[in-house]
């Protein structure tokens, strides 16, 4: 074949190509399996409805260790269909806030170019899910957030099917696209995001956990269960405004936990203000409400609103049922079931004529006579004032005659028209030598034993000695003990011990026993820094309590706490200190140099009071297993 000529090639270079059939590709398809890719900061961009709204709180550490080391966990990114920017999925959105500050800081180059994880792209609801599991894992998610991305992870749902999904069907999908999740936590988180956030997004946001999102559940619940309740004296759909106008005022940005006693006050205040009901009587029907609920118990069954519909009835029909006393006055309970005249009391020897009984409210006859200064007086009003001159004639007697030494425990005479506050305790009971001291020595002692007041309101002490009667058992005041035993009367949450063996009868069975034995180790519980947390659980079968192991970062003090507890149910965690010692450091006998670890005395009387509620639990426990088999 003849070689072709210089000129002969040149001009066959110098001819067109062939036409282009296809149609131009602007961008090459994402690729459809996981892969490294290079990207920079001006293709990547963070995810948007990233479920964490609050800044990371180790953002400055991590920024801190990519500044020194360099980026070593690439981020996972991935690419919507039509999209030319990639986009953070599985969490990194932290990494990429930090890499765009570095590189404006520093300039480096690499902080803006780096190889990245590139995923195949899914939905939108796997991205959210992802990182939802994510951040979750990781356990720096709030409970707020989490909320929020399931309620959006449910709003996509429902998008894409077109149907409203269920709790359970909820979970279920979830658990489908990777992020494990209790259904009981999905109602709470609903809840939280409709009626909570609202209110108190500056609460929320600023880290109030799940106990305390429970704890406020419970109380708006019960206030709505109230407020329907009362159906005739407000709106029916009143109720949220009014919520919402009270709870604003505890949303504080920082706080992430609720002074629940003001907060219990304004609710009342609230109820008592729109339905007319006595704030002592709404006080009463919430803490009804919220602890039966607790306790799983029906609440019609057993009468948690029984106070409140009695006071409903009383504000509709004022004339249905006359006021009455309580407690009772003496001798007048057979009277007032029988509807006769009292019987009479006997004279007490005095110069000055007995004082009449008190009317029973039921025969208040409505005879009215004129008083000296014109107003109109019932005749049974008259006769009660002549009755309290005469009681006061007789209080001055008493006091001229009384002897300036006093016996503690001896019963004092009875007052006409008072009703007893304490059940007075037995003649032949040996008390030891010293027991009945002068008043400076009673209220010296009493001081000496107290370390910072309780408060017992007199309508429940009144109500305690009154069902101890009721129940033929005796019943004490820390006050009638102190002189005698050795109680605590401490400012805690607990009432006041007044005798560390003592039980009283009203008390001496199993329910009772484990109820008080919670209190008392929610005592040490909050000692240790662990107390209305979940380590203490409930138990109901057992001695009242159980125990879960303490988070990693427990300081020692919670660590000797914990297997103080555990030890009365004989499971030690060998991981904890548990030997000797370990007991010296809590009674206090042994105290090594800046060790803070011993017992205060009344964590230490109330430790001893609980070892001897469980051993008489243990004592109640097999004849309540036979009566259960």
């Amino acid at each position: 074949m003849k070689r072709p000529t210089d000129h002969q090639l040149r001009e066959r270079l110098m001819q067109p190509g062939p036409k282009r059939q296809g149609q131009p590709v602007e961008a090459v398809s994402p690729p459809d399996q996981e892969m490294a890719v290079w990207v920079t900061l001006d293709i990547l961009k963070p995810y948007e409805h990233n479920p964490r709204q609050v800044k990371n709180p180790k953002f400055e550490d991590i920024k801190a260790s990519i500044r020194a080391a360099g980026l070593k966990h690439k981020p996972p990114v991935t690419q919507r269909p039509g999209e030319k920017h990639y986009t953070i999925c599985d969490g990194g959105n932290t990494r990429l806030q930090i890499l765009q500050e570095l590189f404006e800081e520093t300039g480096e180059s690499r902080f803006h170019a780096f190889y990245a994880l590139y995923r195949p792209w899914q939905s939108e609801v796997k991205m959210l899910t992802g990182h939802l599991s994510e951040n979750d894992n990781r356990g720096q998610l709030l409970w707020i957030e989490r909320a929020k991305g399931v309620m959006d992870a449910k709003a996509m749902y429902e998008e894409d099917s077109g149907e409203s999904l269920s709790q359970r069907e909820l979970v279920k999908r979830l658990a489908e696209d990777g992020y494990q999740i209790a259904q009981s936590n999905i109602s709470k988180m609903l809840y939280t995001v409709e009626h909570l956030l609202p209110t108190l997004p500056n609460t929320l946001y600023s880290g109030m956990g799940r106990p305390q999102v429970e704890k406020l559940i419970s109380y708006r619940e019960a206030c709505s269960l109230l407020w329907e309740r009362c159906t005739e004296e407000v709106a029916p759909g009143g109720f949220a405004e009014a919520w919402h106008q009270t709870m604003a005022w505890f949303d504080d940005e920082g706080q992430t936990e609720m002074n629940w006693g003001i907060v219990l006050d304004r609710l009342c205040g609230m109820l008592a203000d729109h339905t007319g009901v006595h704030f002592n009587v709404c006080e009463l029907t919430l803490d009804n409400i919220v602890t039966y609920r607790k306790r799983r118990w029906d609440l019609e069954e057993h009468q948690a609103f029984e106070a409140l519909d009695a006071e409903l009835q009383q504000m509709r029909d004022p004339d249905a049922q006359p006021p009455s006393l309580y407690p009772p006055l003496p001798d007048t309970t057979a009277e007032s079931a029988s509807g006769g005249a009292p019987p009479q009391k006997a004279s007490t020897p005095t110069a000055e004529p007995p004082a009449e009984q008190l009317p029973s409210p039921r025969t208040l006859s409505g005879r009215n006579v004129r008083s000296d200064e014109g107003r109109i007086e019932s005749e049974e009003l008259l006769q009660l004032r002549r009755q309290v001159e005469a009681l006061e004639r007789e209080k001055e007697q008493l006091s001229e005659t009384q002897s300036p030494v006093i016996p503690e425990f001896e019963e004092p005479a009875p007052v006409p028209g008072s009703a007893p506050m304490a059940a007075s305790l037995e003649e032949d009971h040996d008390w030891p030598e010293g027991a009945s001291r002068t008043e400076a020595e009673q209220a010296a002692r009493v001081e000496g034993l107290t370390q910072s007041n309780w408060e017992e309101s007199p309508g429940k002490r009144g109500y305690r000695h009154h069902l101890a009667s009721e129940l033929g058992v005796p019943s004490f005041d820390f006050e009638q003990l102190a002189p005698l035993a050795a109680p605590v009367l401490s400012g805690e949450t607990t009432p006041p011990i007044a005798d560390i063996w003592f039980i009283e009868g009203v008390e001496d069975e199993p329910r009772s026993l484990r109820i008080r034995i919670r209190e008392l180790v929610q005592v040490i519980a909050r000692w240790g820094g662990f107390g209305g947390s979940d380590v203490v659980i409930a138990d109901d079968d057992g001695i009242g309590f159980d125990l879960d192991p303490l988070p990693n970062a427990a300081d020692r003090r919670a660590l000797f706490a914990w297997q103080a507890l555990a030890s009365l149910r004989g499971e030690l965690n060998p991981e904890y200190p548990s030997d000797a010692t370990l007991w010296g450091a809590l009674l206090g006998t042994h105290r090594e140099e800046g060790d803070e670890s011993a017992w205060d005395d009344a964590v230490l009387l109330r430790f001893f009071r609980l070892v001897r509620l469980i051993r008489r639990l243990r004592e109640h426990m097999p004849t309540q297993q036979e009566a259960q088999s």
